[in-house]
């Protein structure tokens, strides 16, 4: 055994000797190591056996045997008792990356104390997250698509630190769950995005850019007002508020501002569709600057405001356009307009960021703030088969509920797709906060999210007033604006439609070589290579990436390939041809557009 430790040790030291130094090199007092059957080790902890007693390397090659390597990118090991299962997919899959959890350090130096981990030390991509937290886990899953990962978990390797794991396993199904989310989002709306993009590219020739706010309200708090019911109790001190912030709104909570009176210093909207643009119908904010991007509804451009100031597209047709002309500033994109909010207040390099209304619950089994659009468009369009109340239920029951706590730790009503902006959230505010910046809820009805605190509304109202501070803010900010622009908008769709053009020449060709390689099968190696150069080509398109919005989803694909042959040779070049024919048809797509 000592062998084996000085072997593992050195191994380790060579391979991670930043993390070598910084641990501490105890065992296990509860892993009790035995000999099996066939001469190897298992070990039990606790009185549950974490291996075989019989054959534990057999074990762990049926249990890695699931792995297809050419359709799985990583494996994530929750736990591994001795290493077992680690050794065996070392061996087999030299070219896959794996990811290793393990929270309780002692259990790692137990199993070098008990097997030969070189081949483990000596695999490329191996990644050993010893004792990460909840959010270093979520920023390595997040490095990879939910279907390009496998989990393995064997229960009694896992029963140590069983709530730590479980953590694990929910921000991977939270990654999956995003994925489903966007994948069904792209599939609905990538016509439309398209289609808006299009209508409103002048505008970037016209309007400025978020930038020009960057860094420039370090001195100032920003309140984030949401449209969650709780933002009601605020309405009433909203104008004492607005003396004492820079108030950021969300285009569903707008309604209700206007109606306690008050405008707010920017409105942000990001969906592109229809229904998102009708919250500002028949609104006027004269002293309020709204903040959108050009996949924003056409009719959103004639918002009347202050100002309009675009920040960079979320889609590729903006992307492309952005590159060649003018960078207008990027803002994340969480899921919700809130997220979008809150990051813009990091972009102005706010202190102090106050969130209100962000309920992602439903406190009261209420949906929205009464007067918001969503309740005024529900109650309008209510019949005696479809009223408000079922409207409601709807959003109350259609993703799956459970319940939470809020900030009073009082159980709240939320669901899945609510859990993935909290998670969004508790992600972005650690890194904020590492950074200097402390994100605080002015609403204590609202979901609990780790690393947001409560703020008592009567101590927010102590705050100085700020209005000369807020005034130097907008007047530094329109002395930032960019005079620099390399080619107009005209020039750019014509550059565009160009590159269209010649996309569109490299599809055909790559099908009409598809056809000659099922017909003459004797010539397949060399036809396959004239269509590895024309994908080459087609990678390098300037343009390909917005014709990707119009392309279909790998689902989509999937869908189109499930009648093709099943021989692998005929396969290959059918399921060649599909991708060239839908490529072409997302060229011709996006040329209708221009």
């Amino acid at each position: 055994m000592n062998s084996i430790w000085n072997k593992n040790l050195e191994s380790f030291k060579n391979r991670f000797p930043q993390l070598e130094q910084q641990l501490s090199k105890e065992t296990c007092k509860e892993i009790i190591i035995e000999e099996t059957k066939n001469g190897s080790v298992t070990a039990t902890e606790n009185g549950l056996l974490l291996h075989s007693k019989y054959n534990p390397q057999r074990e762990a090659q049926t249990l890695i045997s699931t792995f297809d390597s050419s359709k799985k990118e990583a494996a994530i090991f929750l736990g591994f008792g001795l290493g077992h299962a680690l050794i065996e997919f070392a061996k087999k899959n030299k070219n896959s990356t794996m990811i290793v959890f393990e929270e309780n350090i002692p259990h790692f130096f137990s199993a070098l104390e008990a097997l030969d981990w070189s081949e483990v030390f000596a695999h490329e991509k191996l990644i050993l997250a010893l004792g990460a937290t909840a959010e270093n886990a979520a920023s390595l899953i997040n490095g990879f698509k939910a279907e390009e990962l496998q989990v393995f978990k064997v229960k009694s390797q896992t029963a140590h630190a069983e709530a730590y794991f479980s953590t694990i396993e929910a921000k991977i199904e939270q990654t999956k769950q995003k994925e489903e989310i966007n994948t069904n989002t792209l599939e609905k709306f990538a016509t439309l995005w398209t289609s808006n993009s299009f209508r409103n590219l002048e505008y970037m020739d016209s309007l400025s850019g978020v930038k020009k706010y960057s860094s420039r309200g370090t001195e100032l708090p920003f309140v984030i007002l949401a449209a969650g019911p709780s933002l009601q109790k605020l309405l009433p001190h909203l104008a004492e508020i607005k003396k004492r912030a820079v108030i950021v709104c969300v285009d569903t909570a707008v309604h209700a501002c206007i109606k306690a009176g008050v405008e707010p210093d920017f409105i942000i909207l990001a969906d592109p569709q229809y229904y998102c643009a009708l919250h500002l119908e028949f609104l006027k904010c004269p002293s309020s600057i709204l903040i959108t991007e050009i996949a924003a509804y056409p009719m959103v451009f004639k918002f009347p405001c202050k100002e309009i100031v675009l920040f960079s597209s979320l889609f590729p047709i903006g992307n492309y356009f952005e590159k060649k002309s003018e960078e207008k500033g990027k803002l994340a994109a969480g899921g919700s307009v809130t997220t979008t909010a809150w990051d813009f207040a990091r972009l102005c390099n706010a202190k102090e960021i106050f969130v209100a209304g962000m309920d992602l619950g439903f406190p009261g089994k209420q949906t929205h703030i009464r007067g918001s659009q969503f309740e005024e468009k529900a109650h309008m369009a209510s019949t005696k088969i479809k009223n408000a109340e079922t409207d409601n239920a709807v959003s109350l029951f259609g993703a799956a509920p459970y319940i939470a706590k809020d900030y009073n730790g009082t159980p709240i009503l939320t669901d899945k797709r609510m859990s993935l902006f909290s998670w969004w959230f508790e992600n972005e505010t650690a890194k904020a906060n590492a950074a200097g910046t402390k994100t605080y809820t002015l609403t204590a009805e609202s979901l609990f999210i780790k690393g947001i605190e409560k703020y008592p509304l009567e101590k927010f109202l102590e705050k100085k007033e700020i209005s000369e501070c807020k005034k130097i803010f907008f007047d530094q900010a329109e002395k930032n604006i960019s005079e620099i622009k390399t080619k107009s908008i005209k020039e750019l769709k014509k550059e565009f439609f160009s590159n269209l053009e010649k996309l569109e020449s490299l599809s055909k060709r790559a099908i009409n070589l598809c056809k000659k390689a099922s017909e003459n099968r004797m010539r397949l190696q060399e036809y396959l290579g004239e269509l590895s150069k024309i994908d080459s080509e087609i990678l390098n398109s300037e343009c390909k990436d917005a014709a990707s919005l119009v392309f279909p989803t790998q689902r989509q694909l999937a869908k189109l390939s499930e009648n093709l042959s099943q021989d692998k040779q005929t396969f290959q070049i059918q399921y060649s041809n599909l991708i060239y024919s839908e490529l072409l048809k997302s060229v011709r797509n996006l040329q209708k557009f221009i």
